[in-house]
């Protein structure tokens, strides 16, 4: 590994088949896999945290302009 790619950590989790199927089902739809669905999973959770500690909020917009916000 060079010095600028960051050094990975492995771990083992356990789903629920429901919880399973779930993740196979988005990352075929998304053409990607469980394991990189979860990294984004926590990308998504420390942008969450970050908008909270700032007391901010997340806004889905839909393309038609109608925005709601995302509980946090």
């Amino acid at each position: 590994m060079s010095e600028t790619t960051p050094k990975r950590k492995r771990y083992s989790i356990e789903f629920t088949s429901d919880a399973a199927k779930a993740l196979k089902d988005m990352a075929e739809e998304d053409n990607t896999t469980a394991a990189e669905l979860v990294r984004r999973a926590v990308n998504f959770y420390q942008v969450k945290l970050e908008a909270k500690r700032e007391h901010k909020r997340i806004l889905l917009e839909r393309e038609d302009g109608v925005k709601e916000w995302v509980m946090i």
